[in-house]
């Protein structure tokens, strides 16, 4: 058997279907959870997946609980380059396989069938230059870069999520090696791609508009183009101008803004629950098929949002 044959195709087409005609509510972030947990500001998300696996079961089941459709894995720094750099021993399979897990079984906690995974897959943090015009294998970092997204990829789907969600890229120069390597594992099992924006709906690190971001990755292969980690504002200027840009599923999923820190120097952030939820609606009517939040938000957004799509 190949490693193709153990992806969970019935999920993929199910999301796809679901994507289709939506809208969904996608869970809210893991990190800022994790991060509010005493004394472990300084310890790597990835790490609980290792370490804690118990504790992300229970995040991912508030979640399910709380209205979400489609539960996203904590892996969104599981790389094998974000792992060494903070310097996580265990193996990147192990790493994946166990946030995955956590996810795709929260349904022993809340006794709710098991909802739609996708596996998160963040910038790896490798460098590249195109080594000649128009022959980026030349370059070994980005041959270093795509093996990376491509490894991750592949254990994520392995272990039965439905799609890799590619998130917070802020450049397509990122992007570009990121799907090439996930598209490759995937073997036609779904790749997404979100975007983090200014509120002048420009990606943060190269300023390309979201509708050439859109239209760049709808060109690599992506089946679902978004937004996520911005504002609620440039969230809902956003998702008109995807949604007239390409003609695929648009996500999106903005931060509860800056946070405050303490006295410990842990951050805090300051949810506006009604206004999120009020926002997805007009999401929802603009044309967003999987709405929710990003960084800062808790479970108590997640299900006033699906609440309000409930009407």
């Amino acid at each position: 058997m190949t490693t193709q044959d153990y992806y969970n195709r019935d999920a993929a087409r199910e999301l796809l279907d679901s994507l289709a005609v939506g809208p969904l509510v996608v869970q809210g972030p893991m990190g800022s959870l994790l991060i509010d947990e005493a004394g472990t500001a300084d310890v790597p998300s990835a790490f609980w997946n290792i370490a804690e696996p118990q504790t992300l079961a229970r995040m991912h089941a508030l979640y399910q609980m709380a209205g979400a459709d489609v539960l996203v894995t904590n892996t969104f720094q599981a790389s094998a380059p974000c792992l060494k750099r903070d310097g996580i021993l265990q193996d990147y399979r192990s790493v994946n396989r166990a946030g995955a897990d956590c996810a795709l079984t929260c349904s022993r906690i809340t006794g709710v069938p098991a909802k739609l995974v996708l596996g998160s897959v963040g910038p790896c943090g490798i460098a590249w230059e195109e080594a000649q015009e128009g022959k980026k294998t030349e370059s070994p970092e980005y041959e270093r870069a795509r093996k990376a997204y491509f490894d991750q990829a592949t254990i994520l789907l392995e272990s039965g999520v439905a799609g890799v969600l590619l998130e917070t890229f802020c450049s397509l120069h990122d992007l570009e090696p990121a799907v090439a390597g996930s598209v490759e594992a995937a073997h036609g099992m779904p790749v997404l791609a979100s975007f983090a924006i200014d509120d002048a709906y420009r990606l943060l690190g190269d300023a390309a508009s979201i509708e050439r971001a859109c239209e760049f990755a709808r060109d690599l292969g992506v089946r679902a183009v978004g937004v996520n980690c911005c504002s609620v504002q440039a969230a809902t200027q956003a998702v008109p101008r995807m949604v007239g840009a390409v003609d695929l599923p648009v996500m999106v999923r903005p931060n509860a803004g800056a946070p405050a820190m303490d006295e410990g120097g842990c951050p805090h952030w300051e949810e506006d629950v009604e206004g999120v939820a009020r926002a997805s609606t007009r999401w929802v009517g603009d044309g967003a098929r999987l709405v929710g939040t990003c960084c800062g938000f808790t479970p108590v957004a997640t299900c006033a949002i699906s609440g309000a799509l409930q009407g």
